[in-house]
């Protein structure tokens, strides 16, 4: 992907006497289904991810007529609930009641406060309920490009009529996860969203000036990180191709002098701004006093790639 801008068994022992079945003990199963949290993310992006889900609850415990149950993160830390190593601040909400805390880091329990209380209905056809659940995943949270994987944590206590059945319990696994993709992108540009080119005008030259600067700033969003070459049509400005005459220029791309070859290795952006590159071209002014008068003009080549491997910690460093 380029982006180019002109200025991503066996049981150990059996008890002899089997004691009465506790309700809470594996009293339930919890299970997200089909692919409700395999997402995509676009730190860039100004729309932020809402997603509905269905979360299955299945009673495998007959005596068990209720459970209340907690989503839990269990590896992030307490109120900063993150994918993975990649983007952070997500949330889970209940469809039925979207002001109840169903959804925790740390290790808070299930309890009379918090949690979403579902009941079980009679008989083998009452085994089975569902419930709708929210996900949110803000705008604008940082994070480089790949898949980011988040186990959550069922916590819950099971209820035979009124009473508490046992003390909470968990579950983990491969059904009840988050799976995030983060695509490799770059996209670049110049003052305003979709403008892929800038000129830079120096007006008529004093011969008697001094030196002056123009420029203007290019704008990077990049989940990866990234060179920048920087090439030009004839390497100063000229009237025409072949023009014997010409006006010499010097340049700086995000405050570094380079030239027609030079390369700049970049990090990843931030999210959501990106990283502003101001460009800048210098033009001694006493050189209008040795060439004809007319229109002088070069065009600059700004390719943005994506970099495989590491780049400079230093935001943007040169290739020799």
């Amino acid at each position: 992907m380029k982006r180019t801008l002109i200025a991503a068994a066996a049981l150990a022992s059996l008890a002899a006497v089997a004691a009465p079945q506790a309700a809470s003990a594996g009293c339930v199963e919890f299970q997200i289904t089909g692919q409700d949290l395999s997402l995509e993310y676009d730190p860039f992006s100004p729309s932020p991810i809402e997603r509905a889900f269905t979360l299955r609850i299945r009673r495998i415990d007959s005596s068990a007529t209720a459970v209340r149950f907690l989503l839990a993160d269990a590896d992030s830390p307490a109120g900063a609930p993150r994918i993975g190593s990649g983007p952070g601040g997500y949330d889970i909400r209940w469809n039925r009641d979207t002001s109840r805390q169903v959804f925790v880091t740390g290790a808070e329990q299930p309890n009379a406060t918090n949690g979403a209380l579902v009941q079980f209905g009679e008989g083998p056809s009452g085994d089975l309920v569902t419930e709708t659940m929210r996900f949110s995943l803000p705008a604008g949270q940082d994070a480089a490009s790949g898949d980011f994987y988040e186990g959550l944590e069922a916590r819950f206590v099971c209820y035979s009529g009124d009473q508490v059945a046992g003390s909470s319990d968990f579950q983990q696994g491969a059904g009840m996860a988050i799976d995030l993709n983060v695509p490799e992108r770059i996209s670049t540009y110049v003052g305003a969203t979709g403008v892929r080119r800038g000129e830079i005008a120096f007006g008529a030259l004093d011969s008697t000036g001094g030196s002056v600067t123009r420029g203007l700033v290019v704008t990077t969003q990049s989940t990866v990180p990234y060179d920048i070459d920087v090439a030009s049509r004839w390497g100063r400005l000229q009237r025409r191709e072949g023009d014997p005459y010409g006006l010499a220029y010097a340049m700086r791309l995000s405050g570094v002098v380079v030239q027609p070859g030079s390369t700049l290795s970049c990090t990843r952006t931030p999210a959501p701004a990106g990283r502003a590159h101001p460009f800048q071209v210098e033009l001694v002014q006493a050189q209008a006093a040795s060439v004809p008068a007319g229109a002088y003009s070069d065009v600059v080549t700004l390719t943005f790639t994506p970099r495989a491997g590491l780049s400079s910690p230093s935001q943007c460093t040169p290739l020799l």
